[in-house]
């Protein structure tokens, strides 16, 4: 794929993303829009969860925001680091947007449902082989 290519993708998706953030602000849909994005509602549990640019806890923040007990909406999950939190591990990471509406990556060891070290139920997973496509890098 070309870059120029996967720079409309990530500009496709960001801009549904802000769509979708403005729609939830203003009061003018009660579901996610579906403009050719597909979302999945998942609630984080914990407290204090960062948002990432990328799938690792060594990537720059995509917000300053800290999730705590809110539901977000998600748009797919890789397998990258692992991230382990007491008895609870998981290589996955979900592609969220924030409630302030900021695109970014949580790990999935933050996310209720599943298993230790197993996808979030529902959401979709990119693999080698799946049309699932995340869009950051």
């Amino acid at each position: 794929m070309s870059s120029k290519s996967m720079s409309r993708r990530f500009s496709w998706r960001a801009l549904c993303a802000t769509l979708l953030g403005l729609t939830a602000v203003l009061g003018l849909m009660s579901a996610p829009a579906q403009a050719g994005v597909t979302t999945r509602p998942v609630h984080i549990w914990a407290s204090q969860v960062r948002v990432r640019e990328c799938q690792s806890t060594s990537c720059d923040l995509a917000t300053q925001e800290r999730l705590t007990n809110v539901t977000v909406q998600a748009f797919c999950q890789r397998w990258s680091e692992r991230v382990s939190d007491g008895p609870y591990y998981n290589h996955y990471w979900v592609e969220i947007i924030t409630p302030g509406h900021r695109l970014g990556w949580v790990s999935a060891v933050y996310v209720s449902g599943g298993s230790n070290d197993g996808p979030v139920p529902n959401v979709p997973v990119e693999t080698d082989t799946s049309p699932v496509y995340c869009e950051y890098p």
